[in-house]
């Protein structure tokens, strides 16, 4: 006679457990994704994904249960959706080495249907498979929840606190207004916000109708009363989206020029090098602005001799010039203006030579812009007395709420400011008049005025590097007007 061996014995007892009709909801938790699954009407009611492990308390996102948001399923029929709502399922467990698959199985008929939903949830990323099925005439509709609406920002800040509905395939992301789509099988469709994303991605073209009010809803409209879909619930970072699915990507630095989303790359790669060595993420930005001076600096060498050379004509003519436009009106003061540029062998486009440092600064400026703001790895990261370089830095709270400016008095834009007003005070260029030393002292008070609206209610980890790089030009200006002229 053959006796079963421990093994065999053990797996035997476990398929009978999972067989075992469940007694109450479904709990299921791995590393990334904490889901209950409702053993009254087949769906989730509570599903929390977490970038770190879910056991380690780290970053977390709430997408369905109190105060978040909710999956239903609806129809022109208010009866049959109440219906298939109160079915009550039993419940099988499967645990595979890849997921944990969970088979509900009504316990009645509706429609003449014993319906079955299959859950696949993955162990090692963020991803649910859900295959529903339903009567003809029934919809599933998710909505994204007040818990997915990041927190107000005053001021310019709030352009980081959207949430829209978005696709993404092989050509990117694309905003998705509201109304019917069809949608193609294998694009990923759903709500996304600074952060966070929740897209679902069809095997079969699917139908789905999106409305857009500050929580958006998607409903999708299964085909032949089936639909199979993928669920990514989950940070909107890098490893996490390319462990699901290259195109995920997409939702990284959106909207931008490939060459300027190349570049967010490159200064994201970077960082995240920088950080492997400097666990500090303040420090880590800091470096990164003083590693971007090195790397741009045989140009920036050439601009600032381009610059010099302009100031210097500029010096020299511009006397003439305004005596000219004292002086005279119309064609003759044009035609004696072209006559001093002919003289000091330039063309009156001479000028366009000195915006060759704006040129280099602007693309690296959008670039880190850009990459600061959407960079995932710094929510929730502190400096100094910033508690989330990811929003404003707080650093006091103001007795009263200013218009636009919040009711937080926020530091580091001040900073920013008061080393763009000190660079302009210690600059002293020997290429320049008197009078155009002035008025370029003039546009740096404006710019920094421009700069210090503009920041002052954006994340501090963006601030954090522009004030770094106004820290690295005044470093420079004082250390070249230390240097013995000869």
């Amino acid at each position: 006679m053959n006796v079963p061996g421990p093994g065999r014995f053990v797996a035997a007892l476990l398929a009978l457990l999972a067989a075992v009709p469940a007694a109450g909801n479904v709990d299921i938790a791995t590393d990334f994704l904490r889901l209950e699954l409702a053993t009254t009407g087949g769906l989730p009611v509570r599903w929390t994904t977490c970038a770190e492990p879910c056991t380690g308390g780290g970053r977390e996102q709430r997408i369905l249960g109190s105060g978040a948001g909710t999956m239903t399923w609806t129809a022109a029929d208010p009866a049959l959706a109440a219906a298939l709502a109160a079915i009550e399922y039993d419940a099988s467990i499967e645990e595979t080495p890849t997921a944990h698959v969970v088979v509900l199985t009504a316990r009645t008929r509706l429609a003449g249907q014993r319906l079955v939903q299959r859950y696949t949830v993955a162990r090692t990323n963020h991803v649910v498979r859900a295959e529903w099925q339903v009567p003809a005439g029934v919809r599933l509709a998710f909505g994204s929840g007040a818990a997915f609406v990041p927190a107000p920002l005053p001021g310019f800040g709030a352009a980081f606190t959207d949430v829209e509905v978005v696709r993404v395939g092989a050509d990117g992301q694309q905003a998705v207004a509201a109304g019917e789509a069809r949608e193609p099988a294998g694009s990923w469709l759903g709500p996304r916000q600074r952060f966070w994303a929740v897209l679902a991605r069809g095997e079969a073209p699917a139908v789905v109708d999106i409305d857009l009010p500050d929580q958006p809803v998607v409903t999708w409209m299964p085909a032949g009363g089936h639909l199979d879909i993928e669920i990514y619930a989950g940070p909107v970072e890098h490893g996490a989206l390319r462990a699901v699915a290259p195109e995920l990507d997409g939702l990284l630095f959106a909207g931008l020029w490939a060459p300027l989303r190349a570049l967010c790359f490159g200064l994201f790669f970077l960082l995240e090098a920088l950080l492997a060595v400097v666990p500090d993420a303040g420090l880590a930005i800091i470096l990164l602005s003083f590693a971007v001076k090195v790397i741009l600096w045989p140009l920036t060498r050439i601009a600032d001799r381009w610059q010099a050379e302009v100031n210097r004509i500029q010096s020299r003519i511009q006397p003439r010039i305004a005596a000219i436009r004292r002086e005279h009106r119309g064609e003759t003061a044009h035609d004696l203006t072209l006559q001093v540029y002919r003289e000091a062998g330039v063309h009156p486009l001479f000028t366009l030579k000195s915006l060759a440092g704006f040129a280099i600064q602007v693309p690296m400026f959008i670039a880190a812009f850009d990459m600061l703001a959407d960079n995932f790895a710094l929510a929730g990261r502190g400096f100094l007395w910033i508690t989330d370089l990811a929003a404003p830095d707080r650093f006091a709270p103001l007795p009263f709420a200013l218009p636009f400016f919040g009711s937080d008095f926020n530091l580091m834009p001040a900073l920013m400011t008061l080393l763009t007003v000190a660079s302009a005070l210690v600059q002293r260029e020997d290429s320049l008049s008197p009078q155009l030393q002035g008025r370029q002292r003039r546009q740096l008070y404006a710019m920094a005025v421009a700069f210090f609206l503009l920041f002052y209610t954006f994340p501090a980890g963006m601030v954090l590097y522009w004030t770094a790089n106004n820290g690295w030009h005044l470093l420079k200006i004082v250390l070249r007007q230390a240097r013995p002229r000869g």
